[in-house]
């Protein structure tokens, strides 16, 4: 059969299958074609033949993903939904707004900030990232430390089903308890249940309060961790709280006016009323910059937000990691991947959501180190099952972390869990074609 053939004959767009094989990651797979979405229906008829045929179907947002997540891994349809990126409706009344999949993050916000709201999820590649991809991948961002994941924003959401029916999970509405919580039980599935279409959103005022940000530089890695740890302590709240190290911010600095002191630096924003409990919760900083217009905040920010971008320039490939911590083990986490870095004999630049305890070690290799860097990444994670942590927080599961996820799952909370999860995947996906060899299942 071809496919190709079939789908053009139902009057469904096209795309050229070579241009989707690859994620940011380096993931690479297979596919027979690519559909080009212009709608919730487009999508539930490509479901539906595909369900009826056995084929396997990829939901692709933009391509962010870093853990293989919209790889096809055996052929299948993919379906491309950017071209669905609508504004549907907001409701300044309501704090509510209604986009389809494809919409792009910072486009959102775009729309909403003239109106005096902003949508708080805002991982680095928020610019590029669509809403879509990140509800399946749980995203995170910056804010996170502060507004959460996610997970706490997503209200309702219509999804196409395996079958190629089309349901809406969850309501719009602030508060719910008719039913299962199915809404986040999509989020994070990583097109493994079915295709998202739309999502509503909760959204917040902008805040009124000035924000200072502040980046500060300190001489040991075990400072930077007991500097959160003492924010922690002293109950301070930031909005946001990074963390790059030397080898990030000497990557970034061509692109971007910013200092380099130290072993790394942390940038955290604080309420204007919280800079004198924040400075009394820095530990031994060698040098403090406070942001002193709109536009050098604004700078720093996208620093960080390109950080990622900016450390893969510096070798052929770059292997993300994606580890959550409890807070008081950052200091240990640190020495950890610095113990590796030498053992392997690699470079690995950090960066982190460091203010709730995720971390993204970026392991840099070539074809020849490959195998070393497999090690790391593999040695890394069961370093922090071991010590209670998560392998991801926010990039999700994909191919990459797969085996790593099942352990964490094994260790932390039992077969049992991990079998009930499949059971539920069988209940949405009897036929196994959506996103096949992802997630746990």
């Amino acid at each position: 059969m071809d496919v190709q053939n079939e789908l053009e004959k139902m009057g469904l767009k096209l795309g050229e299958v070579e241009k989707y094989i690859e994620d940011m990651g380096y993931f690479k797979g297979k596919a027979d074609a690519v559909v080009l979405a212009k709608s919730t229906e487009d999508v539930a008829r490509v479901v539906k033949f595909a369900n009826e045929r056995e084929i396997p179907i990829i939901p692709w947002g933009r391509g962010t993903s870093v853990t293989g997540a919209v790889t096809p891994i055996k052929g299948g349809i993919i379906i491309d939904l950017s071209s669905m990126n609508r504004i549907i409706d907001f409701s300044d009344e309501d704090w509510i707004v209604h986009v389809e999949a494809g919409a792009i993050l910072d486009e959102i916000n775009a729309f909403l900030r003239p109106r005096g709201f902003f949508f708080p999820p805002d991982p680095a590649s928020s610019f590029m990232c669509s809403i879509g991809g990140a509800t399946s991948e749980g995203s995170g961002g910056m804010h996170c430390v502060k507004y959460g994941t996610m997970k706490d924003w997503v209200l309702a959401m219509k999804v196409v089903l395996p079958d190629g029916s089309t349901v809406t999970v969850g309501e719009p509405l602030h508060k719910n308890r008719v039913g299962y919580d199915l809404t986040h039980l999509m989020i994070g599935s990583e097109g493994t249940l079915g295709v998202i279409t739309e999502v509503w959103l909760k959204v917040v005022p902008i805040p009124g309060y000035k924000i200072k940000r502040v980046l500060t530089f300190f001489d040991s890695e075990e400072d930077i961790g007991r500097t959160i740890i003492n924010l922690r302590k002293n109950r301070v709240q930031p909005e946001i709280a990074e963390y790059m190290d030397l080898k990030v911010l000497e990557a970034v600095k061509s692109s971007f006016n910013i200092e380099t002191h130290g072993v790394g630096a942390l940038l955290i924003d604080v309420p204007e009323f919280e800079i004198e409990k924040l400075n009394l919760s820095l530990s031994n900083p060698s040098f403090v910059k406070v942001a002193d217009s709109e536009e050098e905040k604004e700078e720093l920010y996208k620093a960080r937000s390109y950080a990622y971008l900016a450390v893969k320039t510096l070798a052929k490939y770059a292997m993300s990691e994606d580890v959550v911590v409890p807070i008081s083990k950052l200091p240990k986490v640190f020495k950890k991947v610095r113990e590796l870095e030498e053992k392997y004999g690699m470079k690995c630049p950090m960066v982190g959501h460091i203010g709730d305890g995720n971390l993204h070690p970026i392991i840099l290799y070539d074809d020849a180190s490959k195998d070393r860097a497999e090690s790391f990444f593999r040695e890394l994670c069961i370093y922090v099952i071991d010590e209670g942590g998560s392998v991801t927080g926010e990039h999700g599961v994909g191919i990459q972390k797969r085996e790593m996820a099942i352990r964490q799952i094994e260790e932390h909370n039992g077969r049992p869990l991990l079998d009930l999860m499949k059971e539920i995947k069988l209940v949405f996906d009897k036929k196994k074609i959506m996103n096949p060899y992802k997630q746990v299942v």
